[in-house]
């Protein structure tokens, strides 16, 4: 039995492999190389993260409009238009955001006063040309135009009415050659106008700690200096919360119901119903009388020729 067990023994001790310790190329195949895998998914998951973020910044979309090439102008535009339209909670964090509104309400004002001065370049071409067709000449200005439209609309996205003096401004403006170009920009920033008192009406709504962050930023830029985003910044801060208002009270506020006066004497008859549809969102002193004397409008209009 013992000599069995020996044999035995013996046979299963030749049947074992050799025991050698793994190489180190085995054990980079094993372990190194997927952790590398790993590691550079994760990196560029990190990155692609960091980017998506950076795309969704503020300043981000400003250097899009501010872009001298159409196509990158104009998708940053529509990007942003699907962000500021959408109701989810989410936009809060753009809709609520005073210092990216004075931004685009600075491009709107720039944007104006520039098309302004090629309007008058335009009228003057208009003026002293003989051809039958001159008024086509007005389509050069069409992507002008259409860039202060955009911001026209973008401004009355925001719970911060900062854009509304420069929406005023546009209201206010009765005196351009392109008689027609003009009407049609004075309606779109009356309806901005309204957009923006809807909006303006939605922030008690908005969470606690927002409100209070909005409208510190906004006594930060009304302290900042007397230029005009300072004017923007107070004009919101009294229709916001009076209270708010720093040193200096009503320095640079403008009042929309002054200028819902103006339009009410437009020749136009669509912009003065749209004037007495905005004091559903904008109160004022002068409101009651405003209204009483649209009551008794008689209908007058100015029909503007299609010319291009």
């Amino acid at each position: 039995m013992d000599s069995a067990s020996a044999n035995n023994a013996a046979k299963s001790d030749q049947g074992l492999p050799p025991v050698q310790p793994p190489s180190g190329r085995f054990i980079a195949q094993l372990f190194v190389i997927p952790g590398l895998i790993i590691f550079v998914v994760v990196i560029l998951f990190i990155a692609s993260t960091f980017l998506v973020r950076h795309e969704r910044e503020p300043a981000h979309f400003l250097n899009q409009l501010d872009s001298d090439n159409a196509d990158i102008r104009w998708r940053g535009a529509s990007d942003l238009a699907q962000i500021l339209k959408r109701p989810e909670p989410a936009t809060l964090r753009w809709k609520a955001d005073p210092k990216f509104a004075l931004d685009l309400a600075e491009r709107l004002d720039l944007a104006f006063r520039r098309l302004l001065e090629e309007e008058k370049t335009v009228g003057g071409q208009i003026a002293a040309s003989t051809d039958k067709d001159k008024l086509l000449l007005w389509r050069k200005l069409r992507d002008d135009r259409d860039h202060v439209y955009y911001l026209t609309g973008a401004v009355g996205e925001f719970h911060a009415p900062v854009g509304a003096p420069v929406l005023c401004a546009i209201l206010k403006h009765d005196g351009s050659p392109d008689v027609k170009g003009n009407l049609l920009r004075r309606h779109k920033a009356m309806w901005a106008l309204i957009n923006m008192g809807e909006n303006l009406k939605g922030f008690a709504n908005i969470p606690t700690e927002q409100r209070q962050n909005l409208l510190a930023v906004l006594k930060e830029e009304a302290a900042a200096s007397a230029g005009a985003r300072a004017g923007w910044a107070r004009t919101a801060l009294f229709y916001l919360d009076k209270t708010a208002l720093p040193s200096g009270g009503m320095q640079g506020v403008v009042k929309v119901d002054e200028t819902l006066v103006a339009t009410a004497d437009a020749d136009d008859r669509f912009l003065r119903a749209l004037t007495a549809m905005s004091f559903n969102f904008w109160d004022g002193e002068n409101a009651e009388a405003t209204l009483l004397k649209l009551a008794n409008d008689t209908g007058r209009d100015t029909r503007i020729e299609k010319d291009d």
